[in-house]
């Protein structure tokens, strides 16, 4: 057995850049960044993304490995599964997902390959959807070099599972955000209850997270609020607020 089935690659796919991050069995690593275009007309916001991606494994010409792959929540499409006594099965619990968002997206859902987070008892869930066509081709490109890929998740679903232990009785806010994206997310006692994912801009950023922080308290403002930026900082206008800064699972750290 060649020792390259040793390495262990972690892969970021966002739509202004891909990250390789290489990891060696010898311990050395490599990280490589790819600048990613606009879509052109006609094109779906991941394919320039995906081209990227190829680019990169034809330029690094290797076979055999194993690669964790993050995919940015700009390509990701939540919804937060309420706790029923009737619905607890992985199937019942799916097709609860698929209405969800069908209300939100209309037949667009039937494109989506739907995940869902393990079912825990009286504690509502999370549903994730990546467009089927983006997944099948992203786990492709791998497989045709050999390499295994043995994690494919949101970006989200990724930063939280990081910290699960630290998590497991917060209550606050979970900020996930990049120059074009702002993710929040709130907790109880660890677990997910709300969820907002949308554009953003850097100018943006910290008006709509105070916007959104306002909607979601239901007291007076303040609270605790973790926030994992991704290669910006957020502006210091949330004095009521506890904010503790969340290192990063992106290639290369906090900034990718």
């Amino acid at each position: 057995m060649s020792l390259s089935w040793l390495d262990r690659l972690n892969l970021y796919v966002h739509p202004r850049r891909v990250v390789l991050e290489h990891r060696s069995w010898r311990g050395a690593v490599r990280r490589r960044e790819v600048v990613v275009p606009p879509p052109a007309p006609g094109e779906s916001d991941w394919q320039p993304a995906l081209a990227a991606v190829a680019e990169m494994l034809a330029d690094d010409n290797r076979r055999g490995g194993r690669v964790e792959i993050i995919v940015a929540d700009h390509f990701v499409r939540y919804v937060v599964l309420p706790w029923s006594d009737g619905i607890t099965g992985s199937r019942a619990r799916q097709a609860l997902a698929y209405a969800l968002l069908r209300n939100t997206l209309g037949e667009r859902v039937d494109a989506l390959e739907i995940a869902l987070d393990r079912a825990r008892f009286r504690r509502p869930g999370l549903a994730a959807g990546i467009e089927r066509r983006f997944v099948d081709e992203l786990r492709g490109a791998f497989r045709r070099r050999r390499i295994a890929v043995s994690s494919l998740q949101p970006r989200l679903v990724r930063e939280l599972a990081s910290g699960s232990r630290r998590l497991a009785d917060f209550d606050g806010w979970f900020v996930s955000a990049d120059p074009e994206r702002l993710t929040l997310a709130r907790l109880e006692r660890g677990s997910l209850v709300a969820l907002r994912n949308q554009r953003s801009t850097p100018d943006s950023l910290g008006s709509e997270l105070g916007a959104l922080l306002a909607a979601d308290c239901q007291r007076e403002p303040g609270g605790k609020l973790l926030v994992c930026p991704d290669g910006l900082m957020l502006p210091s206008i949330l004095p009521p607020w506890e904010v503790t800064a969340w290192p990063s699972v992106l290639p290369g750290g906090t900034h990718a």
